[in-house]
């Protein structure tokens, strides 16, 4: 059966990118997975449109240059459209802080991703098999990824597809042996000191003697763990709707609401899992939910911040001012001075000396609120309004210049207006402030 994988790979190429199959990019370093998936596509009943990516990452020297020019080579004796790049994977990987082996899959995939968009390719076909599955999983099982992380790949994963996932690497080495597929050796797969080699090359075959077939056991676990994962997906949406709300841009967990369930700390894992916070930032902010309001917590992208009834989540902002539009406008029939969401404010523009300037506000400023006669500081203002830390630091004013030369704040952008500049019946022009705040 020299051929044998390659009517399994037409029915699984068939089965995940349809009749209509679409343009694909295979990914191929010239290694022995990546040429068998280049000749797979080759000898395709289905014969799909394809091209060949190659990343050349300048980690082995000349070995690197070797395995470009195999590719090459390849494609072109083929006559299949050939890509490649080359990257500074070194460098990279320092100015990142990130390990090798993250580096270069940032890299590649970004530069795939981008092939994709301008070539028009509709899918990016990937090697992985299914030692490349259990390796990744035990991999995050180390890591503390969770149980999303020990699901497995998918066959689809957006425009990425592994059409390839179901074959071992005894499968894939049978089958270029049988069918004199050329490719290139990579010295570093027997490099221990990578943390994939190292389970490869020393855990795995310590598995094998416990359970020949461990990768077959490895595979249907992981496909009963991403069966857990969908149950528990559909089970945190209904979670979502019960314990969290949105206020702004804020992300708001119920504290009461998150402790009445049987499993809070699971939970809590779950829904602060998208905003990046360490395993060790989450155990600190669990704790601070029995304390006072006030903590704050961050992430690379994110603040949580512990505010009395609810855990805030709020996208890392700038001190950049709002961003402003202004217009005057005369009164026209039907006017009304109240917007439907408070995002627009309207003042009267006779009542104001232009230009009006927009800032952050500050610890000394005052106005005098809507329907108010006495002046309150804007920070008192804002504690009545019972804003949290984050909501504060927000918060931006828009100012004029009055008679005597001191700056007067029109309003509180998206928020109140000052008193002094309101909309009367005598008010003949407006000026429409609407504010976005930057992020």
């Amino acid at each position: 059966m020299p051929r044998s994988l390659q009517g399994e790979f037409d029915k699984t190429l068939l089965r995940l990118a349809g009749e209509d199959g679409g343009r694909f990019l295979l990914g191929v370093s010239g290694g022995i997975d990546s040429m068998c998936l280049a000749e797979l596509f080759k000898g395709s009943r289905l014969h799909p449109e394809f091209a060949v990516a190659h990343v050349n990452f300048s980690l082995r020297g000349e070995d690197s240059d070797g395995d470009e020019a195999f590719v090459r080579d390849w494609a072109e004796a083929n006559g299949i459209e050939f890509y490649t790049t080359r990257f500074d994977t070194r460098a990279y990987a320092l100015k990142k802080g990130i390990s090798i082996e993250m580096a270069a899959r940032e890299l590649r995939y970004e530069w795939f991703g981008a092939l994709l968009d301008e070539k028009g390719f509709d899918w990016l076909a990937i090697a992985h098999n299914r030692n490349d599955a259990a390796e990744t999983m035990y991999l995050n099982l180390l890591r503390g990824t969770g149980i999303r992380g020990i699901s497995g790949m998918k066959e689809l994963s957006g425009r990425i597809i592994r059409p390839m996932l179901a074959f071992t690497r005894r499968q894939i080495e049978d089958f270029t042996l049988e069918n004199r597929i050329n490719h290139r050796d990579d010295a570093t797969n027997g490099d221990s000191s990578f943390a994939r080699n190292r389970i490869r090359n020393d855990i795995f075959p310590q598995f094998a003697k416990i359970n020949p077939s461990f990768i077959d056991t490895s595979s249907r676990e992981m496909a009963h763990f991403a069966e857990t994962e969908a149950v528990l997906e559909e089970l945190l949406e209904q979670k979502k709707e019960l314990l969290t709300t949105r206020d702004g841009d804020a992300f708001c967990i119920d504290i009461d609401r998150l402790g009445g369930e049987s499993h809070p700390h699971y939970w809590l894992f779950r829904l602060l899992q998208p905003y990046g916070f360490s395993d060790d930032i989450l155990h600190r902010i669990e704790a601070a939910l029995e304390g006072q309001s006030g903590k704050t917590f961050f992430s690379s992208t994110h603040k949580a911040i512990r505010d009395r009834q609810f855990l805030k989540v709020y996208p890392l902002a700038d001190n950049d001012p709002v961003q402003v539009d202004l217009s005057v406008l005369d009164i026209w029939d039907g006017f009304s001075p109240v917007s439907k969401d408070g995002s627009v404010l309207f003042v009267d523009a006779d009542k104001v000396n232009f230009p009006l300037e927009c800032r952050r506000w500050q610890a000394a400023d005052r106005f005098r609120p809507f329907g108010m006669k006495g002046f309150r500081k804007l920070s008192d203002f804002f504690t009545d309004l019972k804003l949290d830390l984050e909501q504060k630091q927000r918060q931006t004013v828009i100012t004029t210049i009055d008679s005597q030369g001191e700056e007067q704040i029109v309003c509180i952008a998206g928020l109140r207006i000052d008193d002094r500049y309101r909309v009367t019946p005598d008010t003949k022009r407006v000026v429409r402030i609407s504010c976005r705040v930057q992020k």
